[in-house]
């Protein structure tokens, strides 16, 4: 319906305008970069998942079941704990695209 998109497209613009009014060294409430190597990717703070072993597989898992939110928790606590996992990267890109987070996608997939 037109309401639909116009929120989308509303909360889109918030979004894009949220990003690009912080600069490198703010943070977001409830969000935070872990390196300027990941600059432009804003991880959630409050995730019960940070600390979790096993975080990437549990992610998978989450994907295959279609909890893109969960997946993307557990994906980014993966990526915290090896900042360098390519794979995790990717798979996080997929997540958010599949989230409809294009920009988060875009960087992760980048990475």
């Amino acid at each position: 319906s037109d309401t639909e998109f116009w929120d989308k497209m509303q909360a889109e613009w918030e979004e894009m305008a949220r990003r690009n009014w912080i600069s490198e060294n703010q943070e977001t409430p409830g969000q935070v970069t872990i390196s300027t190597i990941e600059k432009g990717y804003y991880f959630h703070t409050e995730n019960p998942f940070k600390d979790w072993p096993g975080a990437f597989e549990e992610g998978l898992k989450k994907m295959k079941e279609g909890d893109l939110p969960v997946t993307i928790l557990y994906l980014e606590a993966a990526i915290l704990q090896e900042p360098n996992d390519a794979e995790a990267w990717q798979f996080l890109g997929i997540a958010q695209a599949e989230n409809e987070n294009e920009q988060a996608a875009i960087v992760a997939l980048q990475r």
